[in-house]
This record gives C-alpha cells, structure tokens and sequence, in this order.
C-alpha cells in the first residue's frame, strides 16, 4: 500500500512541478528573447547563435525557478488532496504526514542534487561560455559593421563614422567617435588613423587611435575642452550591447569553483574582504538546501484542512506568498552582507535557517493535528463575517 501512496503522491506532484519549471524558467526568459530578437533585426546575428546564446543563459534561470516549482507543484498537488478530503481518508486509515513526506522528500532530494549541479558546476561554466559567445558576436559585429561613410550606433551610446577602410577590415583612416557612455561628459574623438585590436585572452575589444584630439565637454558647460592625442586607446563595452543582462567587469559567477576559492585566498593574504566572491561561495551550497526546506514546508502546508473549494487556486496563492517571503528574505540578507553589515555566510544561509524552522514547526503541527493559530484566526474572522452578512436570499 505505502509503494502505490508514494507513486500516487508523486504522480500528483510531477505535473505542476514540470508545469512549473517551463512556466517561470519562460517568464524571466521573455525580456532576454526581446534582445535575442533585437540581435537578429538590428545585427544580423545567426538564429543559430541565437539559440546557441539562450541555451547557455538557462542554467541561471534554472537555479531558481527548479525550487520554486517544487514547492509549486508540492502545493498544488496535495492541496488537491487535501480539498477532496483525500488526505482526512489517508489520516483515517492510519497514514501520517510523515508517510506523504517520504515520497516528497524524494523528489526534493533530486531537485537538490540537481541545483547543486547547476550552481556549483554548470552555471558557471555556462556563464563563460555565454560570455566568450558574446565576445566573438560583438568582435564579428565590429568587423562587418564599421563601413565606409556610414554612421554606425551597434554600440549604445557610441557613434562610430570611418571615412575609408582598408581591405583587411582591421584598419582604417579618418575615424570619429561620439562617446556618450559617461552621463557627466560628452568626448568628440577624431583619428586619422585607427586599428581594430580584439584581445582574445582578456575578452575586450578595443580601437587604437593615432595622432588625433579629443574634444570633451562637461554636462552643463557649453564649452569643449581639447586634447591632442599620439596613440589613444578607445574600448567597447560589448557588454552593454550584446550582454543577456550581465554586468560588467569581472563575474565571480562565471568562475569554477576552484578558481573562486583561490580568488577568496588571494584577496584575503591581500587584507581585503572578497565579500562578493564569499556571497557567491556560499550562494552556491545555500540554494541546494532549498528544496529539502520547500519539500516539508509544501507537506505542511498541503495537508492542512482547506474548503472543498480551495483546491489548486488556495496552493497557488499560498505557494506565491511563501515565495514572496523566501526570496524577499533572501534579497534583503543578501544586501545586509554585501554591504558587511552581516556576514557573507550568514547572508546567504539565514533565509533558510528561518523558512527551514517555521517549515518544521508547521509540519510538527501537522503530525499533532493542531492547526497553527493563524490558520485558527483566520477561521474565526470567516465564521464572523459571515454572521454579521448573512445571506439575504435564506432571509
């Protein structure tokens, strides 16, 4: 009997999980396919790359949202239960919550594993790939789009024009650059002679600029300040134009693990905190311990009593605002720690530390059939409005 109760558990919980999994691994995906199509319209980059791009974004995405769809589907599935009064028949057989745990758990213990995969080993490597990607598309931009007598604005905030172009495609003669990437300053740079230098080792893209001026102007000054120049290097922030949302600079979250520790070592010999590489230590082996605390809060939560009415919208709400709390927890932790006012460590581990004991104090209160107060509140407050509304078609 226990083997089919645990393949009925899981049978009601797969759906929704997986549901869950393409619901809101697509909702955050949305905004990063607009650039996706952006890249395809307005740069001429390959479907092929395109898809190639997406697929390396999705173990970010899928860090979160594989937690978020346990609890989903754990909550969906046995709130059904629980409204068609499946779980009080499963009580009165004898079968405790802690028998609908196991087969949950299992699942969780899966889910667990795999986060712990995607956050220790394949986001990471999937966030340097993405980034070498973007580095050889904004490089292949570079070099078919800088045309002769053309104005060229690939770059945001960058307006490139070339008066002649070299065969080759690396070099050119009589290059001006607008450079408005700095809100406090305008740069009108000329050049009468540019090269095209692509660093291959340091990911960067750069043009090289010889015997030219500089003509800047401050924002609120009406005047321009000029320079003259011998060799001046001017860089790209492909990052901006072709980066998916990452930030620039430097990503702890494109290292491996290995190199993560040694860069923690490193600053510490150095004096320095390395509180952005411990946030994102810690990150790592924090999320895996989602599952498990969402596994026995969604068994709590969805063997409560609810209204034969209740049913999925009830997990749905219930599951959103155990989210809410979650990652809200989370996010503000994790600010309290960059900031240092906490620890990295206790940042990223006291949102789970605090879900994880108001879980099992829920399920303890499952396993002694005694609702929690608020649930008890919540249930005078109903039976109170409706005394003082009565329905006035029984009148």
């Amino acid at each position: 009997m226990k083997r089919k109760l645990n393949l009925y558990v899981i049978s009601e919980i797969l759906p929704p999980f997986l549901l869950g999994v393409l619901v809101f691994t697509f909702i955050p995906l949305i905004v990063n396919i607009v650039k996706l199509i952006k890249l395809v319209v307005s740069h001429g980059v390959p479907v092929t790359e395109i898809g190639k791009l997406l697929g390396l974004a999705l173990p970010a995405f899928l860090e979160v949202t594989m937690p978020m769809s346990l609890l989903f589907g754990i909550l969906l599935g046995l709130t059904r239960l629980s409204s068609d009064q499946e779980v009080l028949a499963l009580k009165a057989s004898g079968i405790s919550p802690l028998h609908i745990l196991l087969p949950v758990a299992g699942i969780g213990a899966i889910v667990a594993l795999l986060t712990l995969a995607i956050t220790a080993w394949l986001r990471p490597a999937a966030n340097l790939s993405l980034q070498r990607e973007l580095y050889e598309v904004a490089k292949s931009r570079v070099e078919t789009t800088l045309r002769e007598n053309v104005f060229n604005n690939d770059f945001p905030k960058v307006l490139i024009y070339v008066e002649e172009a070299v065969p080759l495609g690396n070099t050119f003669r009589g290059m001006l650059i607008v450079d408005q990437r700095d809100p406090a300053r305008t740069m009108i740079i000329f050049g009468k002679v540019a090269f095209f230098l692509p660093n291959e080792d340091a990911q960067t893209l750069s043009l090289k600029l010889f015997d030219g001026t500089i003509h800047e102007r401050h924002k609120g000054s009406s005047d321009f300040a000029q320079t003259h120049f011998n060799v001046y290097d001017f860089r790209f922030d492909f990052e901006d134009a072709f980066s998916l949302g990452r930030q620039k600079g430097p990503d702890p979250k494109e290292m491996p693990l290995y190199q993560l520790i040694q860069q923690i070592e490193a600053k510490q010999k150095q004096g320095q905190q390395a509180t952005t590489e411990r946030l994102e230590f810690h990150r790592r082996f924090s999320f895996p311990f989602v599952p498990l605390i969402f596994s026995v809060l969604g068994v709590a939560l969805g063997v409560l009593p609810t209204g034969p009415r209740a049913g999925r919208f009830w997990g749905f709400t219930v599951c959103a605002f155990c989210l809410l709390i979650h990652y809200g927890l989370l996010s503000f932790f994790r600010a309290l720690g960059q900031q240092e006012v906490i620890p990295p460590w206790l940042a990223l581990w006291l949102p789970n530390i605090v879900i994880g004991l108001f879980s099992f104090y829920l399920f303890a209160k499952a396993l002694s059939e005694s609702p929690p107060s608020l649930q008890l509140e919540l249930k005078e407050l109903y039976w109170i409005r409706k005394f003082a509304n009565p329905d006035p078609g029984k009148s």
